[in-house]
């Protein structure tokens, strides 16, 4: 039986100007893009929401399958930044393996 192991980590970036308030819950695409160099994470609606920092990156790439392009995961908190508007952090819950 493969293994499934569930992973918390957190984008970097902002969402860009007219991107709808991500919510709790919201399923969230993340794609591989530059051949690993850069994990993106993009709403249902296609929307990017941030990307993910290097070593969680690096970590989430060294888990999938070779030729693997995207996977799916679920917002899993909003953390508020103090005195700061925007988005704030944006934590992705995704499974790997």
């Amino acid at each position: 039986m493969p293994h499934r192991l569930d992973l918390l980590t957190y984008l970097t970036g902002e969402p860009g100007p007219g991107v709808a308030s991500p919510r709790v819950g919201d399923p969230v695409e993340l794609r591989i893009l530059q051949g690993g160099r850069m994990i993106e994470a993009y709403s249902a609606a296609g929307q990017r929401l941030g990307r993910l920092p290097p070593a969680e990156r690096d970590v989430l790439t060294g888990l999938l399958p070779a030729g693997r392009l995207s996977f799916s995961g679920r917002i899993a908190a909003l953390i508020p930044r103090l005195r700061q508007e925007g988005a704030g952090r944006i934590h992705i819950q995704v499974s790997a393996g």
